[in-house]
Formats: structure tokens, sequence, C-alpha cells
């Protein structure tokens, strides 16, 4: 054979190579943001329940559910801030006696404008006022349900109408479109005392 001849002697490989396929864009890594995994998922979700939790206990701290739970408030102010605007003579307790807190203050504009200040005595049972242009029926249905008229009694000078049932002790009295209520499940004494401590002015 000719040193010239270009067939590939054996086991020599050819010059001729196969063709090589076309370069190809590297692989995008995928999103994490639209396919989360589920370990993603599971830290959110517990960080958000630690943040939840967190909330409920600093709110059981500092505010309650019931009436027996919640701070006290200072109402003097308001007291006079509501005597500016509301549709009748505002009353409210000329002071407490000690050991006694307010816990509890509400004025509602409006056509009734409705007026609530709620206190507690020493022993940490609940007076409530209520203020409104409505009937006394109605005053009664919306705040003292269950309760059972029993008699007009004097108290401080003025009449009052007596109602009891269910643990609670009501008294209520109409001065023209508006009624005035004292309900709670303080003995009555202690109702008593609250409403002789009860000024408009």
């Amino acid at each position: 054979m000719s040193s010239t001849d270009p067939s590939p002697t054996p086991g020599q490989p050819t010059q001729e190579q196969p063709a090589s396929e076309p370069d190809q864009a590297p692989a995008k890594p995928r999103s994490t943001y639209g396919n989360p995994a589920f370990a993603d998922i599971a830290r959110s979700m517990g960080a958000m329940a630690v943040i939840v939790v967190g909330l409920y206990l600093v709110g059981q701290f500092f505010w309650g559910n019931t009436p027996d739970e919640r701070p006290p408030v200072a109402y003097e102010q308001t007291v006079e801030d509501v005597r500016q605007t509301a549709p009748y003579p505002v009353y409210s307790p000329t002071s407490l006696p000690d050991g006694w807190r307010a816990n509890g203050v509400t004025f509602k504009p409006g056509e009734s404008g409705r007026w609530h200040l709620g206190v507690l005595t020493e022993d940490d049972r609940y007076i409530g006022l209520e203020q409104a242009l409505d009937s006394a029926p109605r005053m009664i249905e919306a705040y003292a349900p269950g309760v059972e008229q029993r008699a007009d009694v004097e108290v401080a000078g003025k009449t009052w109408q007596l109602w009891t049932g269910g643990g609670e002790t009501t008294f209520v009295r109409e001065e023209g479109e508006m009624t005035v209520l004292v309900t709670g499940p303080a003995p009555r004494e202690d109702i008593e005392r609250f409403m002789g401590l009860l000024s408009s002015e």
C-alpha cells in the first residue's frame, strides 16, 4: 500500500467525526415563589401561628372578655365631653367609693344617643348604667332580659321601678323621652349606693 493512500489503517480513527449537536441554553433554575416547597409553607404557617398566639396573649393581658377582666378607665373627661353633645342630661357618679373603679364607658351618637358607664365594686361585682332616648320596656329588653317587675321604690329621692331575676337587680325610670337604667349582679345595696352618687351636672 502506498504511503499516500488516504485509507485509514486498521484501528486508526477516521478523520471524519459526526457533527456535534447545536449548543443548548443552560436550564433556568425553577422559581420557588410560584411553587413553594411544602417545608416553606410549613415554616410560614408556623411563624404566623406564633404571631397570632402572641397577639392573643397580649390581648388577654390588657383587655379581658368579661366586665371584671377589663382594665380601669378614666371616665370623668369623657362624661364632660358627652354632656356637650348628648340630647339629654347625662348621669354619672360624682365620685366612686374606695376600691371601686370604672371599667367601661361608651357613647353612641345618633337618634337615641346611648350612654353607657360600667363600674366594678371593691368585690369585683359589676354595675352598669345605661341611658338612651328610648322606652323603659325596650331598655329592659336590651340590657336586662329575663328580669321581672317587682315594685316601685324610692332611691336617692327618686322613684324607680325595681326589676329582678336571673341574679340581676335592675332599676329603671323614665324622664320624658329618656330612660335611665341601672343593672347588674352586684348586691342591691351596692347598686343603690351607686345610684345615690349619680348626678347630671
